[in-house]
């Protein structure tokens, strides 16, 4: 009797501890065989996108508010082709991190791009205008 007895807390005991390790292994086998190297690359690839595109958006910004407060007119239009070069940029590399994210982004990710480029180009019109 004492044996039955053993036997069922043994039971109860590996019973949860083969769930747990049979969780493990589909979680692991779902997850697929992603290459870590592969990951920490596009990881590196999209932050130093959102870097470049703050960077090229601020340099417009500043050259911009430039062109509009320089002295003379040839410095303007010097300070004014800087600001369409940088947006430019912007541009460009707003459309390289969307096609980085529709590859391998999260749908959060994806909408705050959308968001950006939205606000982006609301930007460039209002640019434009003035």
């Amino acid at each position: 009797m004492k044996t039955l007895s053993n036997l069922n807390r043994m039971l109860w005991m590996a019973a949860p501890t083969a769930a747990l390790v049979a969780l493990i292994y589909v979680v692991l086998h779902l997850r697929g065989d992603q290459d870590p190297t592969a990951q920490v690359a596009f990881k590196a690839r999209r932050v130093e996108l959102v870097g470049q595109l703050q960077l090229d958006l601020a340099s417009a910004s500043e050259a911009e508010k430039s062109a509009v407060l320089a002295v003379t007119d040839e410095e303007s239009q010097t300070l004014a082709d800087q600001a369409r070069a940088a947006s430019a940029r912007v541009e460009q590399e707003d459309r390289d991190l969307g096609k980085l994210l529709a590859d391998g982004g999260s749908q959060g990710e994806k909408e705050l791009l959308a968001r950006f480029t939205d606000a982006f180009v609301e930007y460039r019109r209002i640019d434009e205008e003035l």
